[in-house]
């Protein structure tokens, strides 16, 4: 992947970046860029609204933190850790006119609209299914079946959603020219948290469960995400490009079918010791990360109105925006692993201490809880978050084998989803057991402390990553190790000529 001149009937030179297949001139490299950028925005703001607002949705309906866990984190991240394999493995493999990733996330658009409009209806279908099916005769009620039908409506985007949950990171691999890549990131990471902002300014106060109108803004929110998604997402699927691809790697014995797949799947990527540290690491973090699903709710009893709380995240999430900028510079000169190292380091050390002492030991109220708020996420949790920036996808690009990327991704999700499941489903029964003695609310001020005791382990796996990395070769001559029985160069990425 390289950059080269080109002569115009004018006799002008002109400047071409190439990846793979595609050529680029400068102007159609910043429309890559504009497309690129345009489906991060829409992917983060449908992203941002169901994590954000359905746990108001379950509080409204009466639901218990375990089933606020089970059903809108445990089911969707399992249907998400049996999928992502399945589809990354195959992406990598897959050949069509159109390339290995777009087809796979523009035949999942419409059903995810379809998803977002059912739950935006959730409670009038919940309602017209309970006295069509006389569901009161078995003893449902109607929030009962109201929260099982969203339940299902969040199974079915969860199935759909793990397609472009998946395969849109590759995409970025796909199209970007590689020494590009880095910038692109540091652009894709603004235009994310900027994204994150907006909904947090002007989309998350009108989601207060307090106001009378509660029902009606959440059923438009979710109808206003379908309608961005279809729109958003289907005008970057038409407009970027996949260029062609080397042939698809054989399976580790040579074979076709299920077995040999699975075969090879699990061969290269669970018995190499090196990606092991990376697994062990991202499962006890995600645990400990877990019990950020109730994070709305730890926000709104230390006393903040949705209003503080979009504008705390909007205000957090523009700095983190213009940080990521740095940190990416340098993920570049010093390489990501040891600016992720930093954060971690900064996180366990500094950041959730001061929360812990902050909720679980003073308990500031009234105007004193929202600047204290502040002030621990503007300037002690955000500059954390923009050296954690570079964690996904900056260091995985950098530490995993190229040709296989989607398949070492997925493992990654998956050892994620799976500590998100464990982390989510815990902390929930963990919450509720504390609330039967410090009350509901209260229990919600332990969350820094369950955050600080799976941060160590994680920060320690990490730490021995570095050392692996370092024992194989380091910023000069690392190279992401496989096992013998794939012969493969790890870093190669066959180009052909473009076709003139």
């Amino acid at each position: 992947m390289q950059e080269n001149h080109s002569v115009t009937h004018s006799g002008s030179t002109q400047k071409l970046y190439r990846c793979g297949t595609l050529t680029y001139t400068s102007i159609g490299l910043m429309m890559l860029f504009v497309w690129l950028l345009w489906g991060d925005f829409v992917y983060v703001i449908m992203e941002d609204v169901l994590p954000n607002l359905m746990p108001l949705k379950f509080q409204a309906l009466g639901a218990s933190n375990l089933e606020m866990a089970l059903v809108g984190s445990t089911i969707p991240t399992i249907v998400y850790s049996v999928m992502n394999p399945v589809i990354s493995f195959k992406s990598d493999r897959f050949r069509s006119r159109w390339g290995r990733r777009i087809p796979l996330i523009a035949v999942t658009i419409l059903p995810i609209v379809i998803c977002l409009v059912g739950v935006a209806y959730s409670e009038p279908i919940g309602g017209w299914l309970h006295g069509k099916l006389d569901l009161m005769h078995y003893h449902l009620s109607s929030k009962s079946v109201i929260l099982i039908t969203i339940g299902g409506m969040l199974a079915c985007f969860s199935f759909f959603n793990t397609f472009v949950n998946t395969v849109f990171w590759y995409l970025f691999n796909d199209v970007v020219p590689e020494h590009l890549l880095a910038r692109f990131m540091s652009w894709f990471r603004l235009v994310s948290q900027l994204s994150n902002s907006a909904f947090c300014f002007w989309i998350l106060p009108w989601a207060d469960p307090r106001s009378p109108m509660f029902d009606t803004y959440m059923k438009w929110i979710f109808l206003g995400g379908a309608i961005l998604y279809l729109v958003g997402f289907g005008s970057m699927c038409i407009f970027v490009k996949e260029g062609e691809y080397p042939p698809p790697p054989e399976n580790i014995d040579g074979k076709e079918g299920s077995f040999s797949a699975t075969k090879s799947y699990l061969v290269e990527c669970l018995t190499v010791k090196h990606y092991w540290y990376q697994w062990a690491n991202v499962f006890i973090g995600s645990i400990g990360g877990g019990v950020n699903a109730f994070g709305t709710l730890f926000q709104l009893a230390i006393g903040l109105s949705m209003a503080q709380i979009g504008f705390i995240r909007g205000c957090t999430g523009l700095e983190v925006a213009v940080l990521v900028l740095g940190t990416g510079w340098l993920a570049d000169k010093y390489h990501p692993i040891r600016v992720v190292l930093a954060g971690g380091c900064f996180g366990l050390m500094i950041a959730t201490p001061l929360s812990i002492y902050c909720w679980t030991y003073w308990h500031p109220t009234g105007k004193m809880a929202y600047w204290v708020a502040l002030v621990l996420a503007f300037g002690i949790q955000a500059p954390g978050a923009a050296m954690g920036a570079m964690a996904d996808p900056p260091l995985l690009m950098r530490m995993f084998p190229r040709e296989r990327y989607g398949q070492f991704c997925s493992t990654n999700a998956v050892f994620r989803a799976m500590g998100g499941v464990v982390g989510s489903l815990i902390a929930g029964e963990a919450l509720d057991y504390i609330g039967k003695f410090v009350g509901a609310d209260n229990a919600y001020f332990y969350i820094p402390v369950w955050q600080f005791v799976f941060g160590i382990p994680s920060l320690l796996l990490f730490f021995g990553y570095f050392l692996s990395w370092k024992r194989l070769g380091g910023d000069d001559d690392y190279v992401p190790p496989l096992p013998p029985a794939s012969n493969v160069d790890a870093t190669r990425m066959v180009e052909h000529p473009v076709h003139s």
